[in-house]
């Protein structure tokens, strides 16, 4: 295979293993970004723990406002929403763990390609490393000092994470789908213990107003954990909360 032909291949598996880049890479500071990495998570894969608290807190609450909307509740609710965590949970974890295996197996493609081509022109992916931090900022000279350095010391490691964005951080798929399955478990847990011990009559309200209370909240952890926009996370996540479950109220209407 020619090297023109290899590196466009590695840039195809690149594009594929994209998801790892902002998970590896960029500085993370704050506490929530330090407290995401004491329990070996980045950034993103923290962010997507609270996404998957948000996914079974609205999935649940769901089910719980459709049964109230067709005038049910007593055992037949708990007994959902129980399936509801218990099914999202596993549906979840295997999802990511899926997720997670695919793209250590694209990333380990891509670094063994990778890799071969380095065996093959190494002077010439040295000038490029060179190059792509010359382009970031440093003068020519620094450029090539670095490039050289960090070749010397890991050459594989330092063209993967300066061209492709990829570092030797990645979650074991098993870590990722027991997060993700008790992350999705955790959020269900609300709605379940709302309708379990609140009267008949108010499941369904009382229900809607926990759950948007979690949304906020949730939405203020995934802000220190991103540093993203708090106004905009709480907007999204409420937005969410409010459409599922009304939605599910109505259609519970239609059966009564």
């Amino acid at each position: 295979m020619a090297l023109s032909a290899r590196r466009g291949r590695i840039r195809e598996n690149a594009a594929m293993a994209s998801g790892q880049r902002e998970a590896d890479v960029g500085p993370e500071p704050g506490r929530g970004q330090a407290l995401a990495r004491r329990f070996g998570l980045s950034r993103l894969h923290a962010a997507e723990r609270v996404s998957d608290l948000n996914d079974g807190i609205i999935g649940t609450a769901g089910i719980v406002e459709g049964f109230a909307g067709a005038g049910l509740g007593g055992m037949a609710v708990v007994l959902a929403a129980v399936s509801a965590l218990i099914a999202g949970s596993i549906a979840v974890g295997g999802t990511k763990y899926a997720e997670v295996a695919a793209e250590r197996e694209v990333k380990a493609a891509l670094l063994t390609e990778l890799d071969r081509v380095l065996q093959l022109s190494p002077q010439e992916e040295l000038a490029e490393l060179a190059e792509l931090y010359e382009a970031k900022g440093l003068s020519a000279g620094l450029a090539e000092q670095v490039a050289e350095e960090l070749s010397a010391h890991d050459a594989l490691s330092a063209h993967a994470e300066a061209e492709y964005g990829i570092s030797s951080y990645s979650p074991r798929p098993s870590v990722a789908a027991v997060g993700a399955g008790l992350a999705f478990m955790l959020g269900a847990a609300l709605p379940l213990g709302i309708v379990w011990v609140t009267p008949l009559s108010l499941d369904g309200l009382i229900t809607y107003a926990a759950v948007l209370v979690s949304l906020s909240i949730s939405a203020v952890v995934l802000t220190r954990i991103g540093g993203s926009s708090l106004w905009h996370n709480v907007r999204r996540s409420v937005a969410i909360g409010v459409l599922t479950m009304t939605t599910a109220w109505l259609a519970g209407q239609l059966f009564t």
